[in-house]
Order: C-alpha cells, then structure tokens, then sequence
C-alpha cells in the first residue's frame, strides 16, 4: 500500500507543467550607484573629466603630423616624396621643448602679417632649408641652405637644426664683430660651433653669422 502511495505521489510531480521561461523573475533595474559607474568610464575613456574640459594629450611621436595643414598640402604637392632628415639626438636635443625646432619653424619673416614657415628637409642625397613666406595664392618659396649628410651611428644624418631667431633678442654679427638687433624674426640655421641667422631685407633674406 505505501509502495503504490508514493508511486502516485512521483507521477503527480512528473505530471506537473514546466516553468515557462517568460515567467523567470527578471533581473531589478541597475542601481544608481551602477550607472554612475558606467558614465565614469564612458568618461574616463573619452579622456575628459564630467565638465567637458579635455585633458592635455601626448604630442604625436610623428614630426610630420605637427606641420600646419596648409604647408604640408604645399609640399605634397611641390616637393613630392619629402621627408625631414635624420638627426642626432644630441642635435635634437639643443632646441629646449618649449621653442620652436629643430626640424620647421613659423612667423611673419617678412612684416606682412601673415604665417611663413622654415622647414628643413631630406631631399635626394641631402639636406635643404626652405624658407616659405605666404602669399595671396600660395608660397614664395627660398632656399636658404642646402648641405651634404654625414654616416653617423650607421645613419645618414643631417647635423644642422633650426631655431628661431626672435626679433626681441640681440645677436653679435661675426662679419662687423658687433652687436646687432633684427627688425624681424628670423631663421637661425645651427650646426657644431657655428650657427647662421637668416633675416628679410630689401626683398630677400639676407644671411648674418650670429654664433661660432
């Protein structure tokens, strides 16, 4: 008797209707402590803090992408293939983070209140140095310097670097051996112990050795 008792008792539980998925209790809503968290790391990754202000970034470990859109368009188009030169670290290093250098400078080289540019490139077997002084249309363009490379490390390498020389400073001209002031920025071109200072007058730039 007990045995058919318990043999009714297992075929009404086998018997009994399967839960339907839909009726599983559904998780409760994400707290609000859950979606704070979400929006700081949503924010940390847009590298912003919650008042919109950007944090400082990294400058690109490509020189070329810090060139001014408008040039670099001109020397796609005007110098092909062009790349910056190779220089030693030590070079490199001779221009402190906060000036301009050593690969391109930019100011009004010649007082008409527009942006000009410098740039030292690679072209060929050589190093160049441009001056680009902006125009209605485009750029006058002036060679200021062109000198060999030097296999250094394994490397061919450029060992001149470009800082600006700032109307607001005095030089000491080597020609006259003289103090000299400059009516306008200019475009020092550096290399071991000699450094040469371009400067616009009379319709072109004119060259002054400014340090040895």
């Amino acid at each position: 008797m007990n045995r058919v008792l318990c043999f009714g008792f297992v075929l009404l539980l086998g018997c009994s209707p399967k839960k339907d998925p839909e009726d599983l209790s559904v998780l409760p809503p994400a707290s609000d402590s859950a979606s704070t968290s979400l929006e700081q790391v949503v924010d940390s990754v847009s590298n912003a803090p919650e008042d919109g202000t950007a944090t400082t970034s990294t400058p690109p470990l490509d020189v070329k992408q810090q060139l001014p859109a408008e040039l670099e368009v001109h020397l796609d188009r005007t110098h092909g293939l062009w790349q910056f030169p190779t220089l030693t670290d030590y070079d490199v290093q001779r221009v402190p983070k906060e000036e301009q250098g050593p690969y391109y400078l930019e100011a009004d080289f010649n007082g008409d209140k527009q942006q000009d540019y410098a740039i030292q490139l690679l072209e060929r077997d050589s190093a160049f140095v441009y001056a680009f002084l902006k125009n209605k249309a485009d750029f006058q363009e002036h060679l200021l310097e062109r000198h060999q490379l030097f296999d250094i490390d394994g490397k061919k390498r450029s060992i001149r670097y470009l800082t600006l020389a700032k109307k607001t400073a005095k030089y000491y001209d080597y020609a006259t051996r003289k103090q000299m002031s400059i009516p306008l920025d200019g475009i020092s071109v550096g290399a071991e112990n000699y450094t040469a200072t371009y400067v616009w007058d009379n319709g072109k730039f004119r060259k002054f050795e400014t340090g040895d």
